[in-house]
């Protein structure tokens, strides 16, 4: 069989990893894949589908004068893509060719790009077939002017896309890299598989080809309102966040938690406290029958969970993508969001307290999942392959 390549460039979290695992399950009669992953905390859950693991060239961010009281916050991701390195020539070159090799060395016929838009390049500066897949959020449609802003109270741009345009083609041109004239065309790729839901998607209207569902876990049935327990899932800095951390002691209610890379140390002091803590993922029909409220960061995958399960949610965003995506799930009623000046103990517990009691939430979730089950319950393996069928043959 013709082998494909996994990777996996920028961000973090399980949802990447998760997201490539079923790219494999839905292709694994038609390829032997390969993963190159940026992280490598996840890792074991690709590799009953791989034949390969290993750590890949990573973009991150170099994001300093990001920070502080008055730091400019990211207005659009082509100033992220600034922030990740593509501004610096020298830096993008050795990305691109760190692609190239591998593509070559492995021999590979198909590339599946999950925010990794270097192999992207790479795979089109080879004449290699690719398509780029993702949350809404991370794969933005190449086809576009220049990026859009996410949200209108961070509009100011640090940098000219025209001059990250001039950078990029100074580094990939040689690499035989095709000259774009426009930033969001370095996505450019045979199909763009963006799973996720219209209401979730900062480009909607402005796509060529039709989204697909969400990669999330959907429970068999919604939930009935029955649940009494605050489900917990923390993915990443948010475990960093003593004061987060302090509040999950004492939320007022039966709380059950899984929370990766948690140390024994805080695991043992959660559990001293009455807090129940996984150790793996808990079953989503035991999430949606069990839970009253959903806390989390706002990650893709778990609030496409507790969307689909009917569950009022809470979020404390540790950046600007979580943050879009917790505004339009308030937006639609769903979601109470905690802001940074909200986040020291007591405040945070009294906001998921306050969430906790408000049975009109509740009621407009269950509401809201009645709307959008249909298009979570679809299976993205069935779309998957159609789609990376039609490019690949």
């Amino acid at each position: 069989m013709r082998r494909a390549l996994l990777a996996w460039e920028g961000g973090a979290g399980r949802g990447h990893v998760v997201t490539l695992k079923t790219v494999a399950e839905a292709l694994g009669d038609r390829f032997v894949f390969d993963a190159a992953l940026c992280r490598m905390e996840h890792a074991v859950e690709l590799e009953p589908v791989c034949e390969l693991v290993f750590p890949g060239a990573s973009l991150r961010p170099r994001d300093a004068h990001r920070r502080g009281p008055n730091a400019v916050r990211t207005a659009t991701w082509g100033e992220f893509l600034g922030d990740l390195g593509f501004r610096d020539e020298a830096f993008l070159a050795r990305q691109i060719a760190w692609w190239q090799e591998v593509i070559r060395c492995r021999r590979i016929a198909f590339v599946v790009a999950d925010f990794a838009p270097c192999a992207l390049m790479a795979a089109r500066s080879l004449g290699v077939p690719a398509v780029a897949i993702g949350v809404g959020y991370s794969c933005p449609p190449p086809d576009m002017p220049s990026f859009p802003i996410f949200m209108p109270e961070h509009a100011e741009r640090l940098y000219d896309e025209r001059d990250i345009v001039a950078a990029v083609n100074r580094a990939a041109t040689p690499l035989g890299v095709p000259e774009i004239d426009r930033l969001p065309a370095v996505y450019a790729s045979d199909d763009q598989l963006a799973c996720t839901l219209p209401m979730l998607d900062p480009y909607h209207g402005l796509r060529a080809r039709p989204l697909l569902p969400p990669v999330a876990d959907l429970p068999s049935a919604a939930s009935d309102g029955s649940g009494e327990e605050i489900f917990v899932y923390f993915s990443t800095t948010e475990r960093d966040n003593p004061a987060l951390m302090e509040a999950l002691e004492d939320l007022g209610a039966p709380t059950r938690a899984f929370i990766p890379g948690l140390d024994a140390a805080a695991a043992e002091r959660l559990a001293a406290r009455g807090v129940t803590v996984e150790t793996a993922p808990a079953p989503v029909d035991a999430i949606a029958r069990r839970t009253r409220l959903l806390l989390s960061a706002g990650q893709h995958g778990i609030l496409c969970l507790g969307l689909g399960a009917g569950l009022p949610q809470v979020a404390a965003p540790q950046h600007l993508e979580q943050g879009y995506h917790a505004r339009r799930a308030a937006e639609a009623g769903v979601m109470r969001v905690v802001s940074r000046e909200e986040r020291s103990a007591e405040a945070f517990r009294s906001a998921v307290r306050d969430a906790y009691a408000r049975p009109a939430t509740a009621v407009r979730a269950r509401a809201l999942a009645a709307e959008l089950r249909p298009q979570l319950a679809r299976d993205p393996r069935v779309d998957i392959r159609v789609r990376t069928l039609a490019v690949t043959g």
